[in-house]
């Protein structure tokens, strides 16, 4: 099916005040809005409503007043096709009201989320979007570069195609790192750029996130394998396993604290 195509308004509820019309002011599709309102009258809610909003990661927000339920739709998927959209309204919506979303509903947008039909071209908009990001790989302490390479030398034979490389500046205890496939993007947390910081940390970081990606099937599987059993038996296979758990538990736990 083609990128359905959007016509633009603003949409006003009967009975939103001023401040309420000006906290969601932002544009909405027709589609976007239909799928919603759809999807909402089938689950009860009748007073649904959805705009786009351009968060820098692909997420998404709600909230609920005595108005209705309004949704802020990541605008990564403003040329979405419709059947995404619709998927989409009843992940968000099951999730809103506490009911278990039907993995059939769910699946079209949870494999689009993951898809290159998505992000090949949003890339550039993603990479000038996330702040958190510095894609210099040569750090204080470390080098993203070097670090790759060898993990992809020692463990993978050096199969894998070269990724963007980043540090992030974020919470340890959000994450330490992240492989996101679609866009061959990898990058570690600027916590673990320091010399106090063994490098064995970094490279653990670096071979778990790529095992995600080799174990999802090098790529071509949508959807990312989580920490199954058979997971973390090939996990322990890295060298400094235990010691890196150590480190990795005392990274988040001293951070923390800090801010206590």
């Amino acid at each position: 099916m083609e990128p359905c195509q959007h016509v633009w308004f603003f949409h006003i509820a009967s009975g939103l005040v001023a401040n309420d019309i000006k906290r969601f002011s932002h544009m909405i599709s027709v589609s976007l809005g239909k799928a919603f309102a759809s999807v909402g009258k089938e689950l009860g809610r009748p007073e649904v409503f959805a705009a786009f909003y351009p968060y820098s990661e692909l997420k998404h927000t709600w909230k609920r007043d005595r108005e209705g339920m309004f949704f802020k739709i990541s605008d990564y998927l403003s040329d979405a096709p419709e059947t995404v959209l619709e998927s989409l309204s009843w992940y968000l919506l099951c999730r809103a009201v506490g009911r278990k979303c039907p993995q059939a509903k769910a699946d079209r947008y949870l494999v689009y989320a993951r898809s290159r039909e998505l992000w090949e071209s949003k890339k550039e908009l993603y990479l000038s979007r996330s702040r958190n990001l510095s894609f210099e790989p040569r750090g204080n302490a470390r080098d993203l570069r070097d670090v790759f390479d060898y993990v992809n030398s020692f463990y993978f034979a050096s199969r894998l195609r070269d990724p963007t490389l980043a540090w992030a500046t974020e919470s340890p205890r959000r994450r330490l790192g992240f492989y996101f496939q679609p866009l061959n993007l990898l990058a570690a947390n600027r916590a673990l750029d320091s010399a106090a910081v063994p490098r064995y940390v970094l490279e653990f970081v670096v071979f778990h996130e790529l095992l995600h990606h080799v174990s999802a099937g090098n790529g071509r599987a949508a959807r990312r394998v989580h920490h199954t059993l058979e997971f973390k038996k090939q996990e322990k296979t890295f060298s400094h396993y235990d010691d890196a758990e150590r480190w990795l538990g005392k990274l988040a736990r001293e951070r923390s604290s800090n801010r206590t």
